[in-house]
């Protein structure tokens, strides 16, 4: 849990929806994992004290991001801002043509972030 260093809520930050072997397809997990073994994945993650996380939490987890998902329809000209520390963002599948620029603000290094534990 961090708190965020502006507003001070607490927030939950993480990458386990994501960068996880049980976001894999599961041929290219397989593959990976018989060519590299165990800790071949190109990247996973793990609880604090370094335990594995199974494949029914991931799923749990990606489900609660699924039911609080906002998609947008874009227009040319459109800008998102995304404050990173609030929101989880990706973008999905889509067909065409777009270009994106990025631009990022003011990094907020951890240390100034409180972390916390519990409710």
């Amino acid at each position: 849990m961090l708190r965020h260093p502006v507003s001070g809520r607490r927030g939950w930050f993480n990458q386990v929806a994501f960068l996880s072997e049980w976001t894999l397809d599961p041929v290219v997990r397989e593959y990976l994992k018989f060519e590299f073994g165990e800790d071949g994945l190109p990247f996973n993650t793990a609880y604090g004290s370094g335990a594995a996380i199974d494949e029914a939490t991931v799923r749990t987890v990606n489900e609660v991001y699924e039911k609080h998902t906002l998609r947008e329809s874009w227009r040319a000209g459109d800008l998102m801002i995304v404050d990173n520390l609030r929101m989880a963002h990706s973008r999905e599948e889509y067909t065409g043509t777009r270009e994106i620029a990025v631009v990022l603000g003011a990094p907020v290094p951890i240390p100034a972030v409180k972390v916390t534990e519990g409710p």
